[in-house]
């Protein structure tokens, strides 16, 4: 009587476990494809030149299609984490802090992946979607029949748009976040600007700017990635298009939460090791 169900949960397991290990197969196979990809894109950025006004365009585009996403999400950023600070602050009568630690959380996390879940959502698609309908309408193919490198040609315009427009589009959306922010805690939480500017050197210096940089960089290189090599690899049709798009969309957003939380730690290393070479310089020769 207890072996049909038990044969039945047997099953289940199997077939999740094989959905699992085949899910785990293939997000590597598709990684490992990306990363070749991107090899292939640097190795042929060596060799390209005279591309200057195809990058330009791209950029404009990309600039034109996000800028006003970024100022508006940016400027509701800023005032949305100024008013989760200032709620955690006011508990330990810490106000005077909020400037600073509320610039240095937008510039070191919330800026770069806010910027970067916005490019992967209205660049990144579109990018995929352009090139996976010339690929599967056969331009690609076209383009490669008449003796041009499509991914000199059709790639690398793109992919350094989406990395130079990305670190445009950071230093403009902090800024409005900061904006924002400023004006939000002089309504809400009774903090005049100067005594919010004044708490920012405290918490946000060189280094935090070097941090949201390379973040910046870091992320926006995983969506020119994912985008331009989804694109460029799909088949199928229409239906491949939208496939696709999805998979660029999701894979893009995977793999910057791994990315920051990888570039988190190495950034956090190099900060203590400068700090500890510096303390020990100082001890020498002061």
């Amino acid at each position: 009587m207890n072996k049909e169900p038990n044969l039945t949960l047997k099953i289940a397991t199997e077939k999740t476990f094989t959905q699992c290990k085949d899910a785990i197969f293939n997000q590597l196979h598709e990684f490992g494809g990306a990363w070749i990809f991107l090899t292939k894109i640097l190795r042929t950025f060596k060799k390209t030149s005279g591309h200057r006004d195809a990058i330009i365009q791209q950029i404009a585009e990309v600039s034109t299609r996000t800028m006003s996403t970024v100022i508006f999400a940016g400027l509701f950023v800023g005032a949305i984490l100024v008013l989760q600070f200032d709620v955690m602050l006011r508990r330990f009568d810490a106000q005077s802090l909020l400037g600073g630690l509320n610039t240095s959380a937008t510039i070191r996390e919330i800026g770069p992946l806010i910027i970067s879940f916005l490019l992967a959502g209205k660049i990144g698609a579109f990018t995929t979607a352009e090139l996976a309908n010339m690929r599967v309408t056969e331009q690609i193919d076209a383009i490669e029949s008449l003796g041009t490198n499509s991914i000199q040609y059709l790639i690398i315009p793109r992919f350094i748009a989406i990395i130079l427009s990305s670190v445009v589009l950071l230093a403009i959306g902090l800024s409005v976040s900061v904006f924002g922010a400023i004006i939000v805690a002089q309504i809400f939480s009774g903090i005049n600007i100067y005594q919010y500017i004044s708490s920012i050197p405290r918490f946000a210096g060189g280094w935090t700017l070097f941090e949201g940089l390379v973040r910046s960089i870091l992320f926006s290189t995983v969506v020119a990635t994912i985008s331009t090599f989804k694109g460029y690899t799909a088949t199928g049709g229409a239906r491949g298009v939208g496939k696709a798009v999805t998979q660029a969309a999701i894979y893009i957003n995977v793999y910057i939460v791994i990315t920051n939380f990888i570039s988190s730690s190495i950034l956090e290393w190099i900060h203590d090791l400068l700090y500890f070479s510096i303390s020990i310089v100082e001890r020498i020769f002061l």
